[in-house]
């Protein structure tokens, strides 16, 4: 078996930093990252890239010394979004956009690399059409995808299987993919589309700021399943050993599967609101309507956002910056009834082998934690003099 070498896209999003910090921690195993900008806290051999442009990625793998063995797997956790976020998922420029970066970025690597064995890409609930209405509670990968919906999920699914076999053909091996579908992914990330608890973090700092109580965005439940993303980091590990445990109790091939992924249970954000409120040592003030979009371009906001950074030494950039555009994404989390909620089986992954799982507080709590250590959300002092920050 080669020495396995992990080309890991996106490497500045929420998924792609944790691959990244996961990869580059494994003994004897080479990773490089790209992405478009640097990541936030460097931990591979980094590449700046643009995934729109085959010149540009040839020009990236290119620079990775000879010295390294060539790449064996491809994590593409790189994503487009459009400035219309929700209203972005339905079109067909968004379509469009995604699966020209992963075709641009499997034929570069496949044709610098003979080596490449597997291909992961990921997806999440909107392949059970969760953001157009209900879906069926336990959601699974063989029985219950919309693909009646726009999305672009299917176009970069069936070109990468068309791809994957006639490139295993032509090469006489097997040439693998794999599909993750994560819930709510939680981490830690500057900038992007999908932050949420940057968002909560900004809000909650400037709440407290001002002196009032973490009041509750919304009338909703906020109902919501969540994946870390170190859980799904070790996850793409696995997926990378390229055999499971099969109902038999014996190993096979898990080449072209598709598994759900989330921590094991079911939330809500209202139910959890008190525990974030703890992790700022705050309390849980009223319901209180608010659109994260709109206020994060407030000047009010910007100002209370910059004044508090430079309160706290934080080194997170300016509001718009660090959130991206995660209002949009915190007002369609808090906007959501219980009956537009997903809940995704997992029972497929479970069976193949790979079988964590984590408690949804102490998902929150280490990364509210991990933000304020590294300085992007403030820890502030209570009135006994103590530092207090999410543990």
């Amino acid at each position: 078996m080669s020495t396995p070498h992990t080309l890991i896209t996106g490497a500045t999003g929420l998924v792609g930093r944790a691959l990244t910090e996961h990869f580059s921690n494994l003994p004897s195993h080479p990773t490089t990252s790209l992405s478009r900008r640097p990541p936030f806290h460097p931990s591979t051999t980094w590449h700046p890239c643009d995934l729109t442009s085959p010149p540009s990625i040839i020009a990236a793998l290119s620079a990775i010394p000879p010295s390294q063995p060539p790449i064996t797997h491809l994590v593409f956790a790189a994503l487009h979004e459009e400035p219309s976020l929700a209203a972005g998922w339905l079109q067909q420029t968004h379509v469009d956009r995604n699966a020209l970066m992963l075709q641009n970025t499997v034929e570069a690597v496949a044709k610098v690399s003979g080596a490449l064995e597997r291909v992961t890409i990921l997806q999440g609930p909107k392949a059970y059409g969760v953001h157009v209405g209900a879906v069926r509670p336990g959601s699974r990968e063989d029985r219950d995808e919309e693909r009646g919906v726009v999305n672009f999920y299917w176009a970069q699914q069936d070109w990468l299987a068309e791809f994957c076999e006639l490139e295993g053909r032509r090469r006489g091996r097997e040439l693998c993919y794999t599909v993750l579908r994560p819930a709510l992914v939680i981490g830690e990330a500057v900038g992007g589309a999908m932050n949420l608890l940057a968002v909560l973090g900004v809000y909650a700092a400037i709440l407290r700021g001002r002196g009032e109580r973490l009041h509750y965005p919304g009338g909703g439940e906020g109902m919501v399943e969540a994946t870390d993303t170190d859980l799904m980091a070790r996850c793409c590990e696995w997926i990378g050993k390229g055999r499971v445990v099969g109902g038999d109790r014996k190993e096979v091939p898990m080449g072209n599967q598709t598994y759900n992924l989330t921590n094991g249970e079911f939330f809500s954000m209202r139910h959890e609101w008190a525990f974030i409120a703890q992790c700022f040592g705050m309390e849980v003030g009223e319901d209180r309507d608010i659109t994260f979009a709109e206020a994060i371009q407030t000047q009010e906001w910007k100002d209370e956002w910059d004044s508090i950074r430079k309160d706290h030494g934080l080194i997170s950039p300016g509001i718009e910056e660090f959130l991206g555009q995660s209002g949009q994404f915190a007002d369609f989390i808090f906007g959501r009834t219980a009956g537009t909620s997903s809940a995704m089986s997992c029972i497929k992954v479970r069976r193949a082998g790979f079988d964590e799982y984590m408690y949804s507080d102490d998902m929150l709590s280490k990364w509210f934690k991990r933000y304020q250590d590294d300085k992007l959300l403030p820890q502030f002092t209570t009135g006994t003099g103590q530092t207090k920050s999410c543990i």
